[in-house]
Order: C-alpha cells, then structure tokens, then sequence
C-alpha cells in the first residue's frame, strides 16, 4: 500500500470517527492499513476498565458509529420526553 493511499483511508476513518455523537468517551487507538483499533474509556465502580473495538474497513466504522449515534439519540429521547422508562 503507497504511503499517500494509508494516509488517505487515515483522513476517511478520522472523517467518519468525528461523526460520532455521544456521551461515551471514545479515542482512535492506531490505523495500521486498513484496520483502525477504536478504545472506549469507560469506568466501572471506579475502576477504568477500557474497552476496545476493531474495525477492518470504512464501512464497520460507519455502522459503529451510526449504530452508537441512534443509541445516543434513544437515551435522548427518552431523558427529554414523557416516555422515561421507569414510569
């Protein structure tokens, strides 16, 4: 793979990661070709206990990201209308 074609899947993964819309704290790990490593800093009980999500191409980001941003979108919803779920 040419340097310019790695560092133009890096600038579309970094595209596509900036989309995302959500309270979790996610970070991009590393991009080696075209697998890009994603860590969610995520925190149980104090304890950080980072989680991490790997993705072989522009297209699983994409849904990882639209998947994360609708499930963002739900808590929303539910945070500022009548439906909470707990009534």
């Amino acid at each position: 793979m040419s340097e310019q074609h790695a560092h133009d899947i890096e600038i579309n993964y970094r595209k596509i990661f900036a989309r995302l819309r959500t309270r979790k704290k996610f970070s991009i790990q590393s991009i080696e070709g075209t697998k890009v490593i994603v860590e969610q800093d995520e925190e149980i009980c104090g304890q950080k206990e980072p989680r991490t999500f790997e993705f072989n191409s522009e297209k699983e980001l994409e849904q990882f990201v639209t998947q994360e941003n609708q499930i963002e979108r739900d808590i929303e919803s539910q945070l500022s209308g009548n439906q909470m779920p707990y009534r």
